[in-house]
Parts: structure tokens; C-alpha cells; sequence
């Protein structure tokens, strides 16, 4: 690989080093001689698939991924399909569920797909880390656990939380990050991006790499998607509350435009890739007290085009105008023939709701209507014609 000395090289590396970057281990000047050194280097971000979505939170990383391929250098997604069944502790006050292979493997059926929608097809490698721990017998975690102590473990803010309202520490969530930190080591990586979260997992790898493998491992913790009215993450997938590369265009519009006026500008630093200096400008709009609902429409716009396309993205902001600043019904709306039952039921059987208790929570907080007015009953009969709407964005026709 041809060394890197033209300014246009520079440039990017500068921006490799700053956009979505909160911390860099070892110093960012540092990093920035490693990069211009003319060396092709192998960075991964490690995905346990939790849940079958990636989110916007996890964008920042792929997008930090996607700056780096453009600097020639090698890139690698890990699933972690093995670690997600020990389960990451990280800002946990309980302990994870445990979760299944089965559902593990459920999970992660579209994680490739989902990458693809920011990191160009076949421009990364996509590796599992049951590849290497399958492998690994119990002396080899007792080798790897040798090189820690408890205190550097129990050091850990989420820890010393737990422990302060006594509340249990499993052995096995001390594990996790040395799991994590082994990864590094098995793939023999240069770098590792991940979330400012995971910068305590990330630097047990660092320290590993060095200890096994002789040689040093750069670090990128990125900046986290946070609301700074309330000063926690926009999104969270343990609480449902994130937007999945995998929504439709007119489900990731509408969440967006649900969400608060203060997270506009981190989700254009962080889950963008309009300019930083377009995002200053947005920035003295906010300031002046003008109306944000048209900077917000504008960030769905980006967000859509991002992974759906600029048809698409129209499409959805004409859609959701139609629907929530004239109150139409949609142009394409399910249909529903699968026979007349109970409100509750129904809900259910349409895939509106994922179950009956859900169905009767939303009715009794009137999230659902039909035909325009509010219903109260779960019992109540649905008739050929009638309109159901729940939440904001659900609709159903019954045929």
C-alpha cells in the first residue's frame, strides 16, 4: 500500500480521528503517525446480536467503519454470537437474561444485511467468535482469567452501583470483558471501534494484545448517541426504544419526528453523514429559537435517504405530512380478512401487537381507534369497513 503523505489522505485521517470520536487509546497523535505510516491495519467492531435489530447507536460505529475503508485499510464485523450468551454487563444494573443458540441465531439472521445498509457489499469481512471459543477448553479461560484481578473488575461503575444497593455480581460478568478483550487477540487485530461504553471491554483487549501478542492495539471509543435534556441514550434496545436499520421508511421517518427536539443535533453528528459544518448552521437555528420541527423533518429526510433511498424518503415525508398535518389515511393500508373477532384478539392476530396483554395496556392508555374515535373496550366487535389505527403509525383496514 502506497504511503499516505497527500493532503487529501491527511484530511481524511484528521477526520477519521474527530467525527463520531470521543476517545482514542493510545493518543490521537499517535494513532495519527500509525495511520500515515503507509501500514494497512485490521479494525473490527464486535455486535452481540442481543436482539434481531441494529440500531442508530450502532450506526456511529459502522459509519466510523465506512471512513475507514475509504482509507484502504481492512475491516471486520464480529458477531458475537458466542459472548451473547454470557452477556455483556455493561451499564447493567441486573444481571442479562441468558439467551438461547436458537434465539441467538434468530437474531442475527439479517445482522449482514443490516451492515450492508451503510458499509459497502463486500468491502468487510464478517467473522463469529463461537469460531474460536467452541474451540477453547476450561484450562484455556482459567489461562485467561489468571492475567486480571477482581479489583480491576469490581472498579467498574455499574458494579459499584450494584453493590451499593446490593444487588448480585455474577462471576461470569467479570468474564465478559476478558471474552471481548480475547477477540482482539484471536483475529489479531490492530484496532478496535466500539461505543465510549465499551471502552473498559475494549482496553482489556488492548492489554491482551499487548501481553499475548506483543504488539499494540489502537482503541476508538465513539461518541454515544445521548439526549442532553436528559442525559441518557436515544436509544435503547433492552427497553425497545431505538430506531432499526431494519424499519420501514415510514416507521424510521415517524420515529424520528417522535422523537425530542434535543436530540436533533446528535443524531446529525452521530447517525449522519451531513457536514460538520452544515450541522454548525443547524446548530444557530436551534439556538435562535426558531421552530425545529422543519430541522427535524429535515434529519428524517437524511436518515431514510441513508438507507432507503432518496424515493423512498419522499415517499415517507409525503406520507406522514398526509397523514399527521392533514389527517389522511394512508395511501397503502393492510387489509384485514381473516374473519371478525375481539378488539384484543384481533390486534394480536394482525401482528399489530405482539400479545393480548400489550393489545389491552394500549387500549387503556387510548392508543387505539377506529374510524377516528377512541375505544375503550377490549371486547369491542370490529365491522367490514372500519379503520383501526394504534399508536401513531399502525393502520388496518377490515375487508
Amino acid at each position: 500500500m502506497a504511503s499516505m503523505n497527500n493532503n487529501g489522505d491527511q484530511n481524511a485521517i484528521d477526520d477519521l480521528l474527530s467525527r463520531y470520536v470521543e476517545n482514542t487509546f493510545p493518543s490521537r497523535d499517535r494513532i495519527k503517525e500509525i495511520l500515515s505510516s503507509g501500514k494497512k491495519l485490521t479494525f473490527y467492531l464486535g455486535v452481540d446480536p442481543t436482539g434481531p435489530d441494529i440500531h442508530l447507536g450502532n450506526a456511529t460505529n459502522l459509519l466510523w467503519l465506512k471512513k475507514l475503508i475509504k482509507l484502504r485499510h481492512r475491516a471486520i464485523v464480529l458477531v458475537g454470537d458466542f459472548t451473547a450468551q454470557v452477556g455483556d454487563p455493561t451499564d447493567k444494573e441486573s444481571v442479562r437474561k441468558d439467551l438461547t443458540e436458537e434465539e441467538i441465531a434468530k437474531n442475527m439472521e439479517t445482522y449482514v444485511s443490516q451492515a450492508e445498509k451503510i458499509l459497502p457489499k463486500g468491502s468487510f469481512e464478517i467473522r463469529y467468535n463461537s469460531q474460536w471459543y467452541k474451540k477453547m477448553g476450561f484450562k484455556d479461560v482459567i489461562s485467561l482469567t489468571k492475567r486480571f484481578t477482581v479489583q480491576q473488575m469490581i472498579v467498574r461503575d455499574m458494579f459499584q452501583e450494584r453493590l451499593k444497593k446490593d444487588r448480585p455480581i455474577h462471576i461470569h460478568e467479570f468474564i465478559y470483558p476478558i471474552m471481548q478483550g480475547y477477540d482482539s487477540v484471536a483475529m489479531e487485530v490492530d484496532g478496535e471501534v466500539g461505543g465510549n461504553d465499551q471502552t473498559f471491554n475494549m482496553l482489556v483487549g488492548r492489554d491482551l494484545v499487548r501481553d499475548i501478542l506483543n504488539k499494540e492495539k489502537i482503541v476508538i471509543a465513539t461518541k454515544l448517541l445521548i439526549d442532553p435534556t436528559t442525559n441518557k441514550k436515544i436509544m435503547n434496545k433492552s427497553e425497545g426504544r431505538y430506531i432499526s436499520l431494519n424499519d420501514t421508511s415510514f416507521d424510521m421517518f415517524g420515529k424520528v419526528m417522535a422523537m425530542p427536539d434535543s436530540t436533533i443535533i446528535p443524531l446529525f453528528e452521530n447517525a449522519t453523514e451531513i457536514s460538520q459544518q452544515k450541522i454548525e448552521e443547524f446548530k444557530k437555528i436551534i439556538a435562535s429559537g426558531e421552530n425545529p420541527n422543519k430541522l427535524k423533518k429535515e434529519l428524517a429526510y437524511e436518515i431514510v435517504k441513508m438507507y432507503h433511498g432518496e424515493e423512498e424518503a419522499s415517499k415517507a415525508q409525503d406520507e406522514f405530512s398526509k397523514i399527521f398535518s392533514n389527517k389522511e389515511l394512508p395511501t397503502d393500508m393492510p387489509e384485514w380478512e381473516g374473519g371478525l373477532t375481539p378488539l384484543a384478539d384481533l390486534l394480536v392476530k394482525a401482528g399489530l401487537v405482539q400479545s393480548k396483554t400489550e393489545a389491552k395496556r394500549i387500549i387503556e392508555q387510548k392508543g387505539v381507534t377506529i374510524n377516528n374515535e377512541e375505544v375503550e373496550n377490549w371486547n369491542q366487535q370490529v365491522k367490514k369497513g372500519d379503520v383501526i389505527k394504534v399508536g401513531p403509525r399502525k393502520f388496518l383496514r377490515i375487508k
